[in-house]
């Protein structure tokens, strides 16, 4: 399964348990500013519902914003959005990371979640702008990648890189998990199961010009298991793993005491023969699915034929 696969999963894992949190019971909720200034007030509101299934609370928190005092409707945060298609949405807010007393970075999605959006919201002066970052109809959700960054992935799974303080936005091309930044070099990884290898890359964050590279084959290398990783436990794999220098001169070597897990001898094999055998039953349903498709086409076309009156 490759990262972004994965990510999606995840994305849909969460909408799955929200969607959890609202059909359990035992439902018990607080409140807690988040932010509070002149002009903008941001509230996290965290609904906790006790999952029968488990015996357990499960925590949802959604965020509710004011702008001078006054709580901001679902139209007007869809007139600040200028997305026609959103105009007559309810909107769901659900992370939001403080950038000042007046900007924060706001993900949000409609009630069915069909669609979302990340945007920076700023306030002064009796007004209100929105600046959309991404827009989506999967996952919108920043997730830290170092202290004062976030990380986001476009529609076409490239990076994107926003630093909080002074705030930008860094397009890095490429699906990528942000190990750590250090000044204007990022350290990435992913794998490129085409080729059969795992890449960890320094790349400078703001002309996303490659710095140095290190491939180290699949056959010899298990995958990282760092989707859910800590910033602070990525950068930990990395350093304990790669000779890095993030200064000039930029550098990137595997370190000979490094702690990377070597697949045993043959494991190399069994993946390849399962991802074979996958891809196979995949072929196999696929043409099963398109052959009873066409039999229904063909069972309908027919029924039209018979019900035509026949030719004088």
């Amino acid at each position: 399964m490759n990262a972004r696969t994965r990510s999606t999963l995840h994305a849909t894992a969460r909408a799955g348990i929200a969607a959890l949190l609202l059909s359990t019971g035992c439902a018990w909720t607080s409140k807690e500013s988040v932010l509070s200034s002149d002009t903008l007030k941001v509230v996290a509101v965290t609904e906790s519902r006790l999952d029968i299934n488990i015996s357990e609370y499960r925590h949802y928190t959604t965020y509710v914003l004011y702008l001078d005092g006054e709580k901001l409707s679902d139209k007007a945060f869809a007139s600040l959005l200028q997305d026609p298609e959103a105009a007559n949405d309810t909107f769901v807010h659900s992370d939001v990371v403080v950038l000042a007393d007046d900007a924060i970075l706001l993900a949000s999605h409609n009630r069915d979640s069909t669609r979302c959006w990340t945007t920076r919201l700023l306030a002064g002066k009796g007004k209100a702008r929105v600046e959309t970052i991404k827009t989506s109809s999967t996952d919108c959700s920043p997730s830290e990648a170092a202290p004062g960054w976030q990380t986001l992935y476009d529609e076409e799974s490239n990076v994107l890189l926003v630093r909080e303080r002074p705030f930008h936005v860094y397009p890095i091309a490429g699906y990528w998990w942000v190990l750590w930044i250090e000044g204007d070099v990022v350290a990435l990884y992913n794998d490129d199961s085409d080729r059969e290898r795992l890449i960890v890359r320094l790349v400078r964050v703001s002309t996303d010009e490659l710095l140095a590279e290190q491939l180290l084959p699949m056959q010899t290398y298990a995958e990282a298991d760092l989707l859910h990783a800590s910033p602070d436990v990525r950068r930990k794999w990395l350093l304990d793993n790669f000779a890095v220098s993030m200064k000039t001169p930029v550098s990137l070597q595997l370190r000979p005491d490094n702690q990377l897990e070597v697949l045993p001898p043959g494991r190399w094999a069994e993946y390849q023969e399962t991802a074979r055998q996958n891809s196979e039953a995949d072929a196999r349903a696929r043409a099963a699915g398109e052959a009873k498709l066409e039999a229904l086409y063909r069972e309908v076309r027919e029924e039209e034929a018979a019900r035509q009156p026949p030719a004088k």
